[in-house]
């Protein structure tokens, strides 16, 4: 007699699966109830990959370049990488970002930089500059890269051609290359 074919062969290989997996179903139904396991532990790859710990960077220049988002150049004098968090800390931070005839820069002494959206935040003497010369500054500032919006809910003062303004934040448009003082707005007057 002949080699039986595979399809025959399959049908025997499940059928004997089939009666396996309703023995065992049948041995467990009369087993006793087990103590219940500990989870297990599920490692999680690190988010950043091939970084499982905290990296620490001197002299740091970070650059994303999209050509229909521009350019976004980043340097530190110190930074930490943050692998759980995707974030990294700057120390001494300096952030140019350009796109076309728009752009703006920051200046701070501490900055941290999520490596997922690329929105920076930056705090501790923060000051900086528009590509139409307006000059801020301020306790803090974000930059959101999605919204092309950098902003604050700080107090800040403002300096352009036309004098000096104080507010209590402001909102940069960079599409627009659009400034925008909020609440208690007030001219500052030199003698």
């Amino acid at each position: 007699m002949g080699e039986p074919s595979r399809s025959v062969r399959a049908a025997w290989i499940a059928a004997a699966i089939g009666a396996s997996g309703l023995a065992l179903a049948a041995a467990a139904r009369s087993a006793p109830e087990p103590a219940a396991a500990p989870a297990p532990v599920v490692a999680t790859p690190p988010r950043v990959p091939g970084v499982d710990s905290e990296v620490h960077v001197t002299g740091m220049t970070f650059v994303v370049s999209r050509a229909d988002e521009g350019d976004m150049v980043l340097e530190a004098r110190t930074a930490t990488l943050h692998p759980a968090t995707n974030l990294a800390e700057l120390h001494e931070a300096k952030l140019r970002a350009t796109n076309g005839s728009r752009g703006f820069d920051v200046h701070c002494d501490r900055g941290e930089l999520d490596l997922n959206s690329n929105d920076f935040l930056a705090e501790g003497n923060v000051h900086g500059s528009t590509v139409d010369g307006q000059r801020y500054a301020a306790p803090w500032v974000r930059y959101e890269r999605a919204r092309e919006l950098l902003y604050t809910d700080a107090p800040v003062v403002l300096e352009d051609g036309g004098g000096t303004l104080r507010g209590d934040g402001f909102r940069y448009h960079v599409r627009e290359r659009r400034f925008e003082l909020l609440g208690n707005v007030s001219v500052v007057h030199r003698p």
